[in-house]
């Protein structure tokens, strides 16, 4: 009866610590992927929020003078307000998962385009 109850003691035991073992590891995975999810909303926002200043300095009244004085009929942005534009904009598409050679693969124009579509979207 005695060795009955230790080893019935012996194995509860043993399936108490499996089973701590377990959440133990399960917590960490659990922390560490919630704090890469935080991490990449606040990369994310933080390269909308870029997008965004750098937009307003695109906006700047004596680029668009100047370009409108160089104007030869083109639309959209001009290369100088293109210029500050293009890097926020990457990151931007960077953040929403699109890869570096899909970005690549885009014109300068097409990129500015997406980076509006991703900031509308939010």
């Amino acid at each position: 009866m005695k060795k009955a109850f230790f080893l019935s003691l012996l194995s509860s035991l043993t399936m108490i610590s499996c089973s701590m073992e377990g959440s133990e590891e399960n917590n960490l995975m659990k922390e560490q992927s919630a704090g890469s999810i935080n991490k990449s909303m606040t990369s994310k926002s933080q390269a909308i929020d870029d997008f965004k200043k750098a937009l307003a300095d695109a906006n700047n009244p004596a680029l668009i003078k100047e370009e409108i004085e160089k104007n030869s009929g083109n639309q959209g942005f001009g290369p100088s307000r293109k210029k500050i534009l293009l890097e926020p904009a990457k990151t931007v598409l960077l953040s929403t998962g699109m890869t570096a050679d899909q970005i690549n693969g885009l014109n300068d124009d097409a990129i500015i385009s997406q980076a509006f579509i991703s900031i509308s979207n939010q």
